[in-house]
């Protein structure tokens, strides 16, 4: 299954590129990635380590605040552009091809932050996941990991009961959020859409699970909880009306015992 993933990602590595624009698209910025920020910390000297990276542009907004970064992706391509981009910004960053499954390059008690920014929704081994993360970090370092929100999962069991348009802001309306088995957890397959509004050019994997399912595993995995987000858009924006009614995403803290 994980080869499948990762031709997943390959094939879709430059429309993500271009998706995420540099800087996360307008939720990344005005919802989760404030959230995530605060969580983190001062991270200046401190050795981070981006699980899941992406094309890189949080591994490159926390080198620039002075951590120490490490990053690691499953895609070859998006290792590759995110080498790409960092040089351009003059930016000393580790990059490495790999899964956050079996972390096997990688020592024991590593890493004093880890960030798993949108990935374990993505992958089919969170046990693994977490234990491995776990091992890499060193005892009293902390994990950061978000999700999108399981009970209002839209690349999952949920979807919007859409409205009309609303011409000044170019979505639609919301006019009320349909979810139904919860407990079934399970692969989906979407497709996300560019910038232009076309289909990236495979559909990507989402494996829906409950809360309790990912509070276990990071339990069985020895990590101590500290705190659990529901962000909220952070500026009164028309554009964000379905997100200040339900969480879209999920954030959660979490230390190595």
């Amino acid at each position: 299954m994980e080869d499948r993933i990762r031709e997943q990602w390959e094939i879709n590595a430059e429309s993500f590129t271009d998706l995420i624009a540099g800087n996360g698209t307008p939720h990344h910025r005005h919802i989760l990635n404030p959230c995530v920020e605060e969580l983190l910390g001062d991270v200046k000297g401190k050795k981070l380590l981006d699980a899941g990276c992406g094309e890189g542009y949080l591994a490159r907004y926390y080198a620039k605040k002075g951590a120490f970064v490490t990053a690691i992706d499953l895609s070859e391509h998006l290792i590759e552009t995110s080498k790409q981009l960092t040089e351009k910004e003059n930016l000393a960053i580790t990059f490495e091809v790999g899964s956050i499954c079996h972390l096997d390059s990688i020592p024991n008690d590593v890493f004093d932050i880890i960030l798993a920014n949108l990935v374990l929704l993505n992958i089919p081994c969170l046990d693994d996941s977490f234990k491995e993360l776990y091992r890499v970090l060193r005892k009293g370092g902390y994990l950061v990991f978000s999700i999108v929100h399981p009970a209002f999962n839209f690349y999952g069991p949920g979807s919007w009961e859409m409205g009309e348009k609303d011409p000044d802001t170019g979505r639609r309306e919301g006019v009320y959020f349909k979810v139904d088995k919860y407990f079934e957890e399970k692969e989906f397959q979407r497709y996300w859409t560019t910038r232009r509004g076309d289909k990236f050019p495979s559909a990507i994997s989402f494996f829906h699970r409950t809360l309790a399912t990912y509070l276990n595993s990071l339990i069985s995995a020895g990590f101590n909880l500290i705190t659990f987000r529901e962000p909220q858009p952070i500026a009164d924006d028309p554009f964000f009306e379905r997100e200040k009614r339900i969480p879209f995403f999920a954030v959660f803290k979490a230390e190595k015992r």
